[in-house]
């Protein structure tokens, strides 16, 4: 019998509240409400969101997770916003929601990558960054605003740089924190802010 997205996301609470590592977080992964549901209802397949108290799961994308280790990624970068409180605080910067997000899941997805500790008889990774996550080695330890600032005043060069037809120039601190290409994980930050005005986070 095929086991239900409402099943598996159950499941993923279980192993983080119960993990060492992430068991700091039990608080929030039981409070609010935890739904999965269906993407026509909201328009259209998507990934996952937050209320900043409530959690919402796609069906039809936690239908593709093959691994659950990735699986509990979602689930924790989901949690983390609520844990940050990153939605309340960061009220003010909303007027920009797509930076403000970009910032948001750089901070989130830089923990997830920090969390060590396996689990299961097969001694999987307890989590693992979902694919296509935004994630930079350059924005460890950096607060929400100091992301969106940064990422902010790159995206302002980079538009002004393809407006004049030019390449826009390399930031050191960005490329001496790059793992150039060895880290399958890391974002290539100046391409994920050409495709914030496509739409896509890809």
């Amino acid at each position: 019998m095929r086991t239900t997205e409402e099943t598996r996301i159950k499941r993923g609470h279980i192993t983080l509240m119960q993990h060492p590592s992430t068991a700091l977080y039990s608080g929030v992964i039981s409070s609010g409400k935890n739904e999965v549901i269906d993407g026509e209802k909201e328009g259209g397949k998507f990934t996952a969101y937050t209320d900043g108290i409530n959690k919402v799961y796609c069906r039809e994308y936690i239908a593709e997770y093959k691994s659950e280790s990735k699986l509990r990624g979602l689930i924790l970068h989901e949690n983390l916003h609520v844990a940050l409180k990153q939605i309340p605080r960061h009220r003010d910067l909303n007027h920009d929601h797509k930076m403000l997000n970009y910032a948001m899941d750089f901070v989130v997805n830089d923990i997830i990558k920090c969390t060590e500790g396996v689990t299961g008889v097969s001694k999987e990774r307890l989590v693992e960054l979902p694919d296509g996550a935004l994630y930079h080695p350059m924005f460890h330890d950096w607060s929400v605003r100091k992301v969106y600032d940064y990422l902010k005043q790159r995206k302002e060069e980079i538009d002004q740089a393809d407006k004049n037809g030019n390449d826009p120039q390399p930031c050191p601190q960005q490329n001496n924190a790059s793992s150039n290409g060895e880290d399958k994980d890391e974002t290539d930050i100046d391409q994920a802010l050409r495709n914030m005005d496509k739409g896509t986070d890809d």
